[in-house]
């Protein structure tokens, strides 16, 4: 008798899944920063990469024009269409493959320091959490235009998911900027503490 492995079985993804994914993301994004001292979170770890700072824009940014396209862009969706999000729930968190931000969420310095982006980050993930708690249609009902052209047309299902993991995918960030800069990790710092 031979063993077979027992596969995971797929979530179901609904509200509920969507909510509490959305508050676990963000604290996984807000504890990897956690302990940045002002002076080093614009610091760069290499030419050309980001700093804690601008992970922590780039991701607030990209989230306020997210939640403003779900709000105002939402079209009706045909039902032939493919949806993805247990696709995006598996692969938008990962950092294997690195892609280049849309212009309009690239860091131009919009927050002078680290707090003034934590605040504005903490508030655009309640306003996506607000928009999912009092959203009443079907989450594949709707579609919108993803803004960067890799994902193309996005349920509001699948859009909630990218928001959600792209979180984790830039807290995976903030870790590596953390490390190449000698930051203590924010686990470290628990452990320190």
């Amino acid at each position: 008798m031979s063993a077979q492995p027992n596969p995971m079985p797929s979530p179901v993804i609904d509200k509920p899944f969507l909510l509490a994914l959305l508050r676990e993301s963000r604290e996984i994004f807000l504890r990897s920063f956690a302990g940045v001292p002002e002076e080093q979170a614009g610091l760069h770890p290499a030419p050309g990469r980001w700093s804690v700072l601008d992970t922590v824009e780039h991701l607030t940014t990209a989230e306020t024009i997210q939640l403003g396209l779900l709000k105002s862009r939402r079209t009706p969706r045909p039902a032939e269409a493919t949806n993805r999000e247990h696709a995006f729930l598996q692969r938008v968190g990962e950092r294997t493959n690195k892609m280049q931000a849309p212009e309009a969420a690239t860091p131009c310095g919009r927050f002078p320091t680290l707090a003034t982006a934590t605040e504005q980050f903490k508030a655009t993930r309640a306003g996506v959490i607000q928009f999912l708690e009092e959203l009443t249609e079907d989450l594949h009902a709707s579609e919108v235009k993803h803004p960067h052209p890799a994902a193309g047309m996005v349920s509001t299902c699948e859009m909630l998911v990218v928001i959600a993991k792209h979180g984790e995918r830039h807290a995976k960030q903030i870790e590596e900027i953390r490390a190449a800069l000698g930051i203590n990790s924010a686990a470290a710092g628990k452990q320190n503490g």
